[in-house]
């Protein structure tokens, strides 16, 4: 989000647009739910699954959802494995608790992935966990060893971390993030923003992507998520060197929202880690990659080429 101030004081006028004078998200884009399944605490995540095989659980990133991995599930199943993706609980079409203290941190998260294994019948998988995603499977690996089979890093958040000084404060205020999505050109200009980000460059934006995304953001309750678990993703430290399972880290050289270096440090953390760097890729590798991702963690849940 580099364009984000930029966006802001270019386009902060429009504040005072009324907001019926620009479209907004439509609401059509939305996904029809999966199947509900009840993660303890009065919360339950839309989950989907595809295949049958090896279990590998797909935790996705900040704020995102199950639409985020476009067809990687189903890649995956073609390949032989049984893909759960669900919607992390605050986002997509799972429950949206209120923000109470130990709410929407890597720990929470780690918790309620527990919970949807023990729901779904799985002592032990493989799981794939996507920036954000990675930094919960991370937390959940380092407490519940016995129960990863192995671990995918995808342009996973880890200790190099840089500090995003404006953005993290952008992200982590619910007042702020709700004003800005009441000014629709606003809200766009910003959304577009990110989405370019992501995809590190807009010409890689896959038609439709910034007004599904939008959509997403708009379900009420998902912006004040959003700001709190970013505003509360490093309260505790993550610790990927307690990691015992096997595990593959994943990024494209051309990530700039989790660079390269932050995977490569993640890797070194890490004892026997293997790192694929993906030539180009951005953070959006489920997106623009997905054969090619989809064979390397199918590969590797089974066990084959390591």
């Amino acid at each position: 989000m580099r364009r984000l101030l930029l966006a802001l004081l270019v386009l902060a006028p429009l504040a005072f647009v009324p907001p019926r004078l620009a479209p907004g998200p439509d609401p059509a884009l939305l996904p029809k739910p999966g199947r509900r399944v009840d993660v303890g605490g009065g919360s339950s995540v839309n989950v989907e699954e595809r295949g049958a095989g090896a279990p590998v659980v797909l935790v996705h990133s900040l704020p995102s959802s199950i639409g985020d991995w476009a067809d990687l599930p189903e890649r995956l199943a073609s390949h032989g494995i049984r893909a759960i993706a669900y919607d992390r609980v605050g986002f997509g079409l799972s429950s949206r608790p209120e923000p109470e203290p130990g709410r929407y941190t890597t720990a929470s998260n780690a918790r309620e992935l527990g919970a949807l294994l023990d729901a779904l019948g799985i002592e032990k998988a493989t799981l794939v966990g996507w920036s954000y995603g990675g930094g919960v499977v991370i937390r959940f690996a380092s407490e519940h060893p016995d129960r990863v089979e192995r671990l995918v890093l995808l342009s996973s958040v880890g200790p190099a971390m840089p500090e995003g000084g404006v953005v993290d404060v952008f992200l982590s205020s619910p007042y702020l993030l709700e004003w800005v999505a009441g000014v629709r050109p606003l809200g766009r200009a910003v959304v577009a923003d990110m989405v370019a980000d992501a995809f590190s460059g807009e010409a890689a934006v896959p038609p439709g992507w910034v007004e599904r995304t939008r959509a997403m953001l708009a379900i009420p309750g998902t912006l004040t998520s959003l700001a709190f678990e970013s505003a509360r993703d490093r309260e505790v430290p993550l610790e990927p060197e307690r990691i015992r399972a096997p595990t593959l880290v994943v990024c494209g050289s051309a990530d700039e929202l989790t660079p390269l270096a932050v995977s490569q440090d993640l890797a070194g953390h890490i004892a026997g880690a293997r790192l694929e760097v993906v030539t180009g890729g951005s953070h959006m590798l489920p997106a623009t990659h997905g054969e090619e991702l989809a064979r390397m963690v199918a590969d590797f849940a089974r066990g084959e080429g390591i």
